[in-house]
């Protein structure tokens, strides 16, 4: 009897498939590969010591031979120390590009052009391929196994463990070739493809427009690269306009939605651009035309240059043929993308001349571009961070600004123990959460109830929707869905709950695609649901009378508004790790299993009318949430304007020659 291994493809990274021709195909692709993956099962069990490491969406657990030990992606992955994954990723990343002495064209405006993309980057990689790396990495050294068997052997992680097996000398072999599974393969990288081209189309080919000049100072730009980014800019940007501070929006990506913020925004006095509306479209298509013999000489090196592959290992484990259409992308497509960008940004710092920039956050090309562009002309640059956790992406590498502005004290203590300068992070509060603090609570519910069409007299449920990933199935979304929709359904029988039924407003993940969701929600039972993709969730929050959600940034951000939590999760599966806050093991929220609805209800029930079981737990959230969110004072743009001018100071204290700052 031999230790046998036997590794399947992940569950999707990118959530769910858009079209419903697309998703009937993957349904049949998932129901097959379960077939697959008994069969292979079935053969190996009886002889061998067996361990199926598995996206959880593609085993069948009842059909599992005895004897065999199941470890899941999702779960092992929550076991998986962030940071290492994070300098993995930089570290490869770095690999695509050769030394900067020896491609001098990469070097734009004193900017070199693949600081744009290593943030972005990092994170496709850490979903598409360190996630399931660290896994199976994990899983090979426990179990130890004497032969590795993939199910087809087409999927990236297989691959990644084909890897594994290699380097460590273990026999490796497919154990059922399928046609769908390699489809599905050259279709996640035909879909990364087409978008990055279509987001060069449109960089090229959108109309341009006479941006307005702005008035007062300072005068600060804030970056928008999405529309999510106007929760934190707008009420920033428009409380520095009323007071007589020339605030200034560029953003990035047109579509309906970014335009409509715009426009908003735009009413409110605060004049607004785009990045190519400062790069006519000759200019633009003569930058893309110079830059093809370099995208020629960096797609050459990967396969000319013995250096490229061996910067390209984990360990002794050889991953350049694995990342090398990763490399293609960015070398062929995203550098494209990120020295227009480039260009947009120069010309906007030249004509404008503004006091201090702030990007929402390091992470697209835009705002990438703007801030070292910024830097490299001594220009104070700020980064909003607003989140009130760290994520378990640590992509982020901060480099790009001479001040971290923070919402909250607890992600101040993490970032110094990370090593960054405690004299760079500054908290000012949360934008979002101020404005909607700092209104009447009873006026404000009245005002969310009737914009959106909410009968008053009802209790007001908001649910954060958790997109599908590799950490979190479309199985387990669905359950997830079909459970507080059985809640929702008890509660509306009074001779059960004595509770009239209440609205459920459920606030959509800007990852999602909002169509797809409704379409979904419909097939799941729901019959009133209210979903949203652009609504301030802070407002919502602020109305609720409970908020459920699996685990989120949000949960913290509810309980600091005064909106108890539900955590609504996997029986057995912890999905706090080492990113996560402990806001469901330490009680700030109350807990109920997946599928139990019944529980679902009474929890429900004992959290929308007043009454000690909802004082109890407002008072453990409100407690957990104050170490992570800055108290509302109103002071919030006065202390901004105030970073400005001490950054400035600084800057002119060490003259105007300053060079960037390195990683931190």
């Amino acid at each position: 009897m031999s230790r046998v291994l036997v590794v399947t493809e992940t569950s999707r990274s990118h959530g769910e498939f858009r079209r419903p021709w697309v998703r009937a195909l993957y349904g049949l692709h998932v129901r097959r590969y379960r077939r697959a993956v008994a069969a292979a099962l079935s053969r190996l069990a009886p002889g061998d010591d067996v361990t199926l490491l598995a996206g959880r969406e593609l085993v069948d657990r009842a059909a599992l031979p005895g004897g065999v030990r199941l470890r899941l992606y999702d779960e092992e992955s929550f076991k998986t120390e962030a940071d290492p994954l994070a300098d993995l990723g930089s570290r490869l990343v770095a690999a695509w590009w050769p030394r900067r002495s020896a491609e001098p064209a990469l070097s734009v405006h004193g900017v070199w052009l693949p600081d744009l993309l290593p943030v972005a980057k990092g994170i496709l990689l850490r979903l598409e391929v360190f996630e399931s790396l660290a896994a199976i990495e994990r899983v090979m050294d426990e179990v130890k196994p004497q032969r590795l068997v993939l199910l087809t052997g087409a999927s990236t992680a297989e691959r990644v463990a084909r890897a594994f097996g290699e380097d460590r000398g273990i026999a490796v072999s497919p154990a059922a070739p399928m046609a769908s599974a390699f489809a599905l393969a050259a279709l996640g990288r035909a879909l990364r493809i087409r978008e990055e081209r279509r987001v060069l189309r449109q960089l090229l080919h959108q109309a341009r427009r006479s941006p307005p000049a702005p008035a007062g100072r300072p005068r600060i730009v804030f970056t928008a690269c999405q529309t999510r980014h106007f929760e934190m800019v707008e009420p920033l940007a428009v409380s520095l306009h009323q007071a007589r501070v020339g605030a200034t929006v560029l953003a990035a990506s047109v579509d309906a939605a970014m335009d409509a913020r715009l426009a908003r925004v735009g009413a409110a006095g605060v004049p607004c651009a785009y990045f190519m509306d400062y790069v006519p479209r000759p200019d633009a298509r003569r930058i893309v035309r110079e830059l093809r013999p370099l995208r020629r000489r960096l797609l050459q090196r990967l396969d000319a240059d013995p250096e490229y592959e061996a910067l390209s290992r984990h360990g002794s484990v050889r991953l350049a043929r694995i990342l090398r259409p990763f490399a293609v992308d960015a070398l062929s497509r995203s550098i494209v993308i990120a020295r227009l960008y480039l260009e947009g940004a120069v010309r906007f710092l030249d004509a404008r001349a503004p006091d201090a920039v702030v990007i929402a956050s390091d992470r697209r090309y835009a705002e990438r571009a703007l801030a070292l562009a910024a830097r490299a002309r001594g220009i104070p640059t700020l980064l909003f961070w607003g989140a009130s956790l760290l994520s378990r992406d640590r992509t982020n590498t901060f480099e790009v600004a001479d001040r971290l502005l923070l919402i909250g004290d607890d992600v101040r203590a993490a970032l110094v123990t990370q090593g960054i300068e405690p004299r760079r992070l500054t908290v000012v509060g949360d934008p979002r959460s101020n404005a909607a603090r700092l209104e009447d609570r009873a006026a404000l519910r009245e005002r969310v109830f009737s914009e959106l069409a909410l009968a008053s007299g009802r209790p007001l449920v908001v649910l954060v929707s958790k997109y599908a990933s590799v950490l979190f199935s479309s199985e387990e979304k669905e359950a997830f869905y079909r459970t507080v929709a059985g809640a929702v359904e008890r509660l509306g029988q009074p001779h059960v709950m004595r509770l009239a039924q209440p609205h459920v407003v459920i606030k959509v993940h800007p990852n999602e695609h909002l169509p797809l969701l409704r379409e979904q929600v419909r097939e799941w039972g729901w019959r009133d649901a209210v979903l949203t993709q652009s609504y301030d969730i802070h407002r919502l929050f602020r109305a609720a009378d409970v908020a459920v959600m699996v685990t989120s940034m949000a949960g913290v951000e509810a309980m600091a508004m005064d909106c108890p939590v539900v955590a609504v999760q996997t029986r057995g599966k912890d999905f706090e790790g080492d990113y996560m806050p402990a806001y469901v093991s330490e009680g700030a929220v109350a807990r109920v299993d997946m599928g139990d609805a019944d529980g679902l209800a009474a929890a429900l029930a004992g959290l929308v009318s007043e009454g000690p079981t909802r004082d109890a737990l407002l008072a453990r959230g409100r407690a957990f949430a104050a170490r992570y969110l800055h108290p509302v004072d109103g002071r919030l743009t006065d202390r901004l304007v105030g970073v400005v001018a001490e950054v400035e100071a600084e800057l002119t204290a060490r003259g105007a020659g300053r060079a960037p700052a390195g990683r931190l």
